[in-house]
């Protein structure tokens, strides 16, 4: 017997299709994988933790944009990035050494 596939009409859809509804579309490139998942509304309030943790990744990303419009961090940046492998991009390189740098103190 035969194994019956069902494709959407369109190749692969990616996010929410409104506001309206609760089903977010995923599709992840690498793995060709297409799933759905369904977020309901929260029960619980946000727990401090949560709320230094949001706090901390708000301060790393508006720390970051301006490290990499700043000129005299730039040259160094880049040459750093270049040497390593382990960071794809130049923006998640920067980042994380944005945030070695504020949990160390810096």
């Amino acid at each position: 017997m035969a194994t019956v596939v069902y494709e959407d009409p369109i190749h692969h859809l990616s996010g929410k299709i409104s506001k309206k509804y609760r089903t977010t579309y995923n599709y992840r490139k690498r793995s060709n994988r297409k799933y759905t998942s369904v977020h309901g509304n929260r029960t619980t309030p946000v727990t401090e933790k949560e709320t230094a943790w949001r706090d901390s990744f708000a301060e790393i990303c508006a720390t970051t944009r301006y490290r990499m419009k700043d000129p005299s961090f730039m040259a160094s940046d880049q040459a750093a990035f270049i040497k390593q492998n382990k960071y794809k991009t130049f923006y998640q390189y920067v980042w994380n050494v944005v945030r070695q740098e504020m949990e160390n103190g810096k």
